[in-house]
């Protein structure tokens, strides 16, 4: 068993960029809005839609939340070069060694514990603001 609030209280830390606190935290309450409603591939979508100022943000919000998923058992490794949104894409997909329940499960685990990076990323943000 794993204990997943640590390894989301690290990420929401690794999200976070100090000297762009205001910045980080309006991107991550914008990105935790379209994971809430949208779902995991929309906030893929998002992300990889970021430019100029904030595609920085954007990349570090997904690094950090991509290492906490690797780190939960929840996503193996993606491999160099994937888009950001193939990334999500590819988690929302059913896996060879799964059932359909089983894959369900898992993307509601997946969802729930980004949420709780992202909520632990914004009061980050704010504390630094």
């Amino acid at each position: 068993m794993i204990n997943l609030e640590p390894l989301a209280a690290q990420a929401a830390q690794n999200m976070v960029m100090p000297n762009q606190a205001k910045d980080s935290f309006n991107l991550i309450n914008k990105a935790l809005m379209v994971l809430a409603e949208q779902g995991l591939f929309a906030f893929g979508l998002f992300l990889n839609s970021r430019k100029n100022d904030e595609e920085r943000l954007a990349v570090q919000i997904h690094s950090a939340t991509k290492g906490l998923l690797v780190s939960a058992d929840l996503a193996p490794g993606s491999e160099a070069g994937q888009q950001i949104a193939d990334y999500y894409k590819a988690l929302t997909e059913t896996r060879a060694t799964e059932q359909p329940v089983q894959a369900l499960q898992r993307l509601i685990l997946t969802k729930q514990v980004v949420e709780t990076a992202l909520t632990y990323g914004r009061y980050q943000a704010k504390s630094l603001n």
